[in-house]
């Protein structure tokens, strides 16, 4: 049995193995090796990277309660609390805190030690990856609960790779117009720290989160388009394409506000609808065949330009 006898190399191939799979798209595949891997790893700490891999395999197949029921689980086992609900009441109270706690340590922060804690690195990337799931399966209230505590647990422990995507996240689930500016600076902030940590891996995500979700109100939409671009070509290059496929929705929306031509952008988003013959995700074809059907209703009402597929709406833990 080589997981008994080359238990460290069987690991370590395991996961290799399931993320070339995810690479390739072929997602229950490497689901399939993950399991097996998962099912013979002999503690929590050796589990914990493929269960992250996990998180991403099933985002990328819609199936955002399973990758919520997996963090969830996993969190509970690294000592945090998971409530069941949370009000609205509460997360904005929790909103309010957590803004002034880092307001109160300001922007020098981002300039100060950073920590080797392991365990908050590991518990920010599942809060980080809780988020996102969370903003697809359950109430803003809950996602606004997940993206502070993991703010304030950076802003207590101090600084690491993953505090990057924890304040863009932060901050793009938390900006309205009354705080806006505030939260522009304190992304910013983080996209500074850049040069500070090695976070190559994350582009997708970090493009994502900055150019896609919050410097739009700032920052002219054709710089938003090519940061996204890259982030959309950087997620299918490393074998992040759930996250680069986020990247090419923002920028499909940024060329419908933009371009001066509605039939090259039609044209563009008939190539990505080709291309997630591969790169295989329902949320994301329905969502560009939702912008489709708009441009064509723009250009002929539909008459000539409009194709016979259409978005399919129901359960994304069922694609």
């Amino acid at each position: 049995d080589h997981w008994e006898n080359h238990y460290e190399l069987s690991l370590r191939l395991n996961f290799l193995t399931s993320s070339a799979a995810n690479s390739c798209c072929q997602y229950d595949k490497a689901e399939q090796i993950l399991r097996r891997g998962l099912t013979n790893a002999r503690c929590l700490d050796d589990q914990l990277p493929s269960y992250l891999l996990l998180s991403q395999i099933l985002q990328a197949q819609g199936k955002v309660k399973d990758v919520y029921d997996t963090c969830s689980a996993i969190l509970t086992e690294l000592g945090e609390s998971i409530p069941k609900f949370y009000t609205l009441s509460e997360s904005s109270v929790m909103l309010v805190e957590t803004l002034e706690m880092y307001e109160e340590v300001g922007d020098k922060w981002l300039k100060g030690e950073k920590t080797v804690d392991k365990t908050l690195q590991t518990t920010l990337q599942f809060y980080n990856v809780i988020a996102l799931a969370s903003y697809f399966c359950k109430s803003y209230s809950m996602v606004v609960y997940f993206t502070c505590k993991a703010m304030q647990l950076t802003l207590h422990r101090g600084l690491c790779e993953h505090t990057i995507i924890t304040l863009l996240q932060f901050t793009s689930v938390v900006t309205k117009d009354e705080n806006a500016v505030q939260c522009y600076r304190i992304a910013k902030g983080a996209m500074s720290l850049r040069e500070t940590f090695d976070v190559s891996a994350q582009i997708p995500e970090l493009y994502f989160n900055f150019y896609g979700r919050i410097a739009w109100r700032f920052e002219p939409f054709q710089a938003g388009i090519e940061h996204l671009r890259r982030g959309f070509e950087a997620g299918l290059s490393s074998g992040h394409a759930d996250m680069g496929l986020y990247c090419l929705l923002h920028t499909i929306k940024f060329v419908l506000f933009s371009s001066p031509s509605l039939k090259s952008t039609l044209k563009e988003i008939d190539y990505y609808l080709h291309l997630l013959k591969t790169y295989k995700s329902v949320v994301t074809r329905n969502y560009l065949l939702i912008f489709r059907e708009t441009v064509s209703l723009l250009i002929d009402s539909g008459e000539a330009t409009s194709i016979q597929e259409k978005a399919v709406f129901g359960d994304l833990n069922d694609p």
